[in-house]
């Protein structure tokens, strides 16, 4: 009778157990995402608002969003989120790092920041950064076979750390393809990431010098970029290219001059969060890059001929698997420097 009672009690423990477990396995029931722009702009805030809408299909949570948010102060946006029951917030902006942590450490709710490395924080904030610089330097690997001036531009809406590993690895892949070509780089101004206007400027001014193919760092502002490539013309009477980052515009390229993108797939860090949440090892430091498949080419125009293709295909895969080493340098010193020293002027 006593081993009877002894088994039952065992069963129900182990029952009981089992079911503390799978609930610690759960995703969260909702989690709040925070953007600066509005989840259409083909770009940054499209692709987390896309990412994270496919994540919650697979693991069924809802999403509470908050977008076209600017850079001021989020705080009582961050805090509705905690009131509606989010169990985590992505804070998708670098401008939200400081903010983001202290609601985090006021509410005790999980945060994921944008390239502030020194917040994460086992169990509270995870971080996600970006390793776009390979997908960049297919881009410009791209650039250097495409041009027929032989002379390229980046514009860039800012200098943020993003921005400049972009920069450094299309023109270390420009190089590599097309060592006789010149690289133009300007920046539109400090944070100017909306800047349609001025984005469209800087490209004509480029494309005037002789420039026809142009990488475009721009967030909203690559909206003036397109237009421009969109609307004058090269040197030579052709097209000029457009190179842009992290979206797909490829719906509202009427022109036909998008070359292609360097697509950033938040979808794949994202669900590294909600896994981390059910496993229990979320604060931790999560990078969107070639190596867990978040960064790659969109998929190129038809005027790039096969050959190249298959040339793109077989420098992806040097990347990869370390044979190619592409520079990382996120500062805007290291970067002017190594862009001086690449291609002096």
């Amino acid at each position: 009778m006593q081993k009877s009672n002894l088994l039952i009690i065992s069963l129900v423990f182990f029952s009981l157990l089992s079911i503390n477990l799978a609930a610690a396995g759960d995703p969260p029931k909702m989690v709040g995402l925070a953007i600066p722009e509005a989840g259409t702009d083909k770009g940054w805030n499209e692709q987390g608002k896309a990412g994270l809408e496919t994540v919650a299909k697979k693991y069924g949570f809802k999403i509470e969003l908050a977008e076209a948010l600017g850079y001021g102060d989020i705080k009582p946006t961050l805090r509705d989120m905690v009131n509606k029951g989010c169990e985590l917030i992505i804070c998708h902006a670098a401008g939200y790092q400081t903010v983001a942590l202290e609601i985090a450490r006021e509410t005790g709710v999980k945060v994921a920041t944008i390239e502030n490395h020194q917040g994460v924080t086992a169990g509270l904030i995870s971080d996600i950064d970006t390793q776009p610089q390979g997908g960049s330097y297919l881009a410009g690997w791209l650039a250097g076979k495409m041009t027929r001036s032989n002379i390229v531009g980046i514009v860039a809406s800012g200098e943020p750390p993003t921005w400049n590993r972009m920069s450094a690895g299309f023109a270390q892949g420009l190089k590599a393809s097309n060592p006789t070509s010149r690289l133009l780089y300007s920046v539109i101004g400090a944070e100017a990431y909306s800047d349609a206007a001025g984005a469209k400027r800087n490209t004509q001014d480029q494309i005037a010098v002789g420039a026809d193919v142009i990488f475009g760092l721009g967030d909203g502002a690559s909206f003036g970029m397109l237009q421009a490539c969109s609307t004058k013309k090269a040197g030579d009477g052709g097209k000029a290219w457009f190179i842009d980052v992290i979206g797909d515009k490829r719906q509202i390229d009427k022109a036909d001059v998008l070359l292609s993108s360097v697509v950033m797939d938040m979808a794949v860090v994202y669900e590294e969060l909600i896994k981390s949440v059910m496993d229990g090892t979320f604060g931790q430091q999560h990078w969107v890059s070639m190596s867990n498949g978040a960064i790659y080419l969109l998929e190129l125009n038809k005027a790039v001929s096969p050959t190249l293709q298959a040339e793109l295909k077989t420098i992806e895969n040097k990347i990869v698997t370390g044979k190619i080493n592409v520079l990382d340098l996120p500062g805007a010193v290291d970067l002017h420097k190594f862009l001086d020293k690449t291609f002096p002027r």
